[in-house]
């Protein structure tokens, strides 16, 4: 950890004054049309058609649990993403990023170009993350916990190759996207043959702010709907019950086959410093022909919610603005401080009970697992580009009925540093 803090140091030293300092050292090859500057992040610009910026990210977790973890390979510290890449526009009309994980089983992540053909609808082609998910589809610098709910962890897509139409109308208080993708993302992709995840599917989601032109503390609220839907070959499914640190308490071991449906509600406030935010995704799995006369049974249901609230209780003039300090550490300030809460619950099994409970994999009624858990957490950005955050995590956890397996509460603590440029 010695040579991790020296880094902080030597970073929240230099990279004020290099945001400062770009456009000076760039001055010489202006007559090119060259321009070089940092703001949020190192940027090259070419006669204002071409702009490219560099981007990295590095973070070091520690974290005591008293269950078994997942995420970390047994490790209490670990240096969980080391993530490089470029974003950028052409013309002011097509953006493009490219973002990869160094060390990774699956390297690429966001890999697209995006065109703007007219104001108000936009074409978006590679691979980025399905519109289904208000915290999925929240960056990870923007978020107030250090991991996602298991709810968008277990049940939102995630990214995928496809093509999107998007954008925003109506003086921007209505936003539309809906897409075609190869499957139905990352998160619920099998990390073995034995499990099957969606095929190709089709999601589209509309976000409202009914009251975007208002000066009122409504103006910055959004609600949102979501649906999706994918082929489901035959098998095992791969959407499972897993703990915050990545443990399996459930493992749907029951045939499904035929489509894979999603529905989503959210909504999100941000008034001032606090904000609150709640989403509700429900995933069904049909089981066609699955009975053991050939029969239709009960699709497999997993659903689940979360309600979080933050507040930024100094050194930034609102929520949406946590993560710029409006006085950074070592330039007259000592960043800012965000405290955030937030409950959640998942349930996986069958929705109705039409007979006896059964770990057959052609039971009508399959025995569901769920858990319960509770996230404080505190995030401190000491500037732009430096952040330290803390959560404390209690988690109940129930296996299957059928495995009379007891009721689990698990307490865990967690704390990251995060650099990102």
């Amino acid at each position: 950890m010695t040579g991790v803090r020296a880094a902080v140091v030597v970073l929240l030293a230099a990279m004020p004054a290099a945001a400062q300092d770009a456009p000076a050292a760039a001055a010489a090859p202006r007559d090119l049309g060259w321009r070089v500057r940092w703001d949020d992040h190192p940027e090259i610009e070419w006669a204002g058609r071409v702009r490219v910026e560099v981007r990295a990210r590095l973070q070091g977790d520690s974290h005591a649990s008293r269950a078994a973890v997942a995420r970390a390979d047994g490790d209490s510290f670990d240096v969980g993403r080391r993530r490089v890449g470029i974003a950028g526009d052409i013309g002011r009309t097509v953006e493009f990023q490219i973002e990869r994980e160094i060390e990774h089983a699956v390297p690429w992540r966001d890999v697209y170009v995006n065109y703007r053909p007219v104001r108000g609808a936009q074409i978006q082609a590679g691979q980025f993350k399905l519109p289904f998910g208000l915290e999925e589809t929240t960056g990870a610098g923007d978020l107030a916990f250090i991991y996602r709910s298991i709810v968008s962890d277990r049940l939102a897509p995630g990214r995928d190759r496809g093509t999107m139409l998007h954008g925003r109308v109506a003086g921007r208080t209505l936003g539309y996207e809906i897409g075609m993708f190869a499957h139905d993302g990352d998160n619920a992709r099998p990390r073995h043959g034995s499990r099957v995840s969606g095929g190709r599917t089709v999601a589209g989601r509309v976000t409202v702010e009914p009251f975007r032109r208002s000066t009122s503390t409504l103006a910055d609220l959004q609600v949102g709907a979501a649906v999706a839907r994918s082929s489901l070959p035959e098998g095992f499914p791969a959407v499972r019950g897993r703990s915050v640190l990545g443990v399996s308490f459930f493992d749907p071991d029951v045939w499904v086959e035929g489509s894979r449906r999603r529905h989503g509600v959210q909504v999100r406030w941000r008034p001032g410093p606090f904000a609150v935010a709640a989403e509700f995704i429900r995933v069904s799995d049909d089981r066609r022909g699955q009975g053991s006369t050939g029969s239709d049974l009960q699709p497999l249901v997993a659903r689940g919610w979360y309600v979080s609230g933050t507040w930024v209780v100094a050194g930034a003039a609102g929520a949406a603005g946590a993560a710029r300090p409006a006085r950074p550490l070592l330039q007259g300030g000592f960043g800012s401080l965000q405290v955030a809460a937030r409950r959640e619950r998942l349930v996986l099994g069958s929705l109705s009970r039409t007979g006896s409970l059964s770990a057959s994999p052609r039971a009508e009624s399959v025995p569901g697992g769920g858990e319960t858990a509770t996230t404080l957490g505190a995030t401190w950005h000491l500037n732009r580009w430096v952040a330290v955050e803390g959560d404390v995590i209690c988690e109940d956890i129930g296996g299957p009925a059928a495995a009379a397996a007891p009721r689990l509460r698990v307490w865990s603590r967690l704390v990251r540093l995060r650099v990102a440029i």
